[in-house]
């Protein structure tokens, strides 16, 4: 079985959600709010915790105001 599990994708992105949370003023809770999703979810992907979904990925981009792809643009990968 292959393992598709990439834990340095997982944390970098957790890592571009929370500088660009940041970045907007935004706390965890009001972002969270705004994407329509559980403050603990997006605490796991802040916190590379989680693989998250493409719908919360989304959800997450669009609470944070900008595009998905926007979202995605992460150095090294």
């Amino acid at each position: 079985m292959i393992k598709i599990r990439n834990k340095e994708l997982i944390f970098a992105f957790g890592q571009r959600v929370r500088s660009l949370r940041q970045k907007r003023g935004l706390t965890m809770e009001v972002l969270a709010a705004t994407a329509n999703i559980e403050y603990r979810q997006l605490s796991d992907v802040e916190l590379g915790k989680t693989n998250t979904t493409i719908s919360t990925a989304l959800a997450i981009a669009q609470g944070l105001g900008i595009s998905f792809r926007e979202l995605m643009e992460l150095d090294g990968f």
